[in-house]
């Protein structure tokens, strides 16, 4: 890489985290309550994904703690849970003691972009509860926004050998919630049913912690470095969702290309949104414009991240088609699965 080219890249990053932290700074936290109709009994027909799903959303914040693989040092890892409830609740604050909503929910794991925060992905982890899932979403510490503007490779290689266990340390916490009879949360978690995704370094994370055997599905928007994860790829026998910005300022999409082809047939989507940038991912993007807006974006991401929950975790196949057909004039998808 140039040192142009490397400059242009890092004044990016550092643009696209300044945007994110002041609109994740201007927000209250508070989520409203989602007045959808349920999902559609067996035999009738899906609902479009994109559209809030039947469930409120609550969020709560629970801090766990491992030894770094480096230096046996204490993480912590205080992780944001969204997580679906009555529809009829009307107490939003973080830390309410909101009952969550009466069922088996399946669990994702959501991993941060470099330089990020948990909770720079709202439109995403709320929309993925109002559906019915339970999502957590831990920061990956000394590569968050409070640690570098922007990271740089200081950051980013420790961070490389921390991440895949932080989201796998995180996972078994929260399926230990089964055994605590003092966490709801606990109640309503189906161990059976995981996920792993992430954005950029976390989709990194979300492919590479694929081969753990521990997440049974994984979605991956824009993920960094793609090349990095070609050998490793191969070894992936889980279902895979890849999803790119054709104008993405930071990851070339013909990488990403080369990433979904070196996963193993069967069970992988790739969807490219060609006009999208690398912070269509975040709830605030930089450089989008009416081609692609971010709202619509959001919108996409949504739709097809959801589609391929409900296909893959939850099993139902009336979403497959979603991945299979242009059903968006703005998304181009690749489909090889079992559906």
């Amino acid at each position: 890489m140039t040192g142009r080219a490397a400059r242009a890249r890092a004044w990016v990053l550092a643009i696209t985290v300044g945007a994110v932290m002041l609109a994740a700074c201007g927000s209250s936290g508070a989520i409203g309550t989602r007045a959808a109709d349920p999902k559609p009994p067996a035999g009738a027909e899906s609902r479009d994904p994109a559209e809030p799903g039947p469930y409120g959303v609550r969020l709560t914040r629970m801090t766990f703690e491992r030894p770094a693989n480096a230096d046996g040092s204490p993480r912590t890892l205080e992780t944001w849970i969204w997580y679906p409830a009555a529809r009829d609740a009307t107490d939003s604050s973080p830390a309410a003691a909101v009952e969550p909503a009466d069922g088996l929910f399946p669990i994702v794991v959501f991993s941060h972009g470099s330089g990020g925060q948990p909770n720079f992905y709202k439109y995403f982890t709320e929309h993925l509860a109002s559906w019915g899932f339970v999502v957590a979403a831990p920061p990956h510490p000394g590569n968050t926004s409070a640690d570098c503007f922007p990271c740089t490779g200081a950051s980013i290689i420790p961070s490389a050998r921390e991440r895949p266990a932080d989201v796998e340390f995180v996972l078994d916490r929260m399926l230990a919630l089964k055994d605590d009879p003092s966490q709801p949360l606990g109640t309503i978690i189906d161990t059976s049913r995981t996920a792993l995704a992430g954005h950029s370094f976390g989709g990194w994370t979300a492919v590479f912690a694929a081969t753990s055997g521990r997440f049974g599905a994984v979605v991956s928007m824009a993920p960094g470095l793609p090349e990095t994860l070609l050998v490793r790829a191969e070894d992936v026998d889980v279902p895979v969702l890849l999803i790119g910005g054709g104008l993405d300022e930071l990851i070339p999409p013909d990488s990403i290309t080369k990433l979904y082809s070196a996963l193993p047939g069967g069970a992988k989507t790739y969807v490219s949104l060609p006009e999208g940038h690398h912070t269509s991912f975040t709830d605030r993007c930089f450089g989008c414009t009416d081609a692609l807006s971010e709202v619509r974006g959001h919108d996409l991401i949504n739709r097809y991240a959801t589609a391929f929950l409900e296909t893959y975790v939850t099993k139902d196949e009336r979403y497959a088609h979603y991945l299979r057909e242009d059903v968006a004039p703005d998304a181009a998808i690749v489909h090889d699965a079992a559906y």
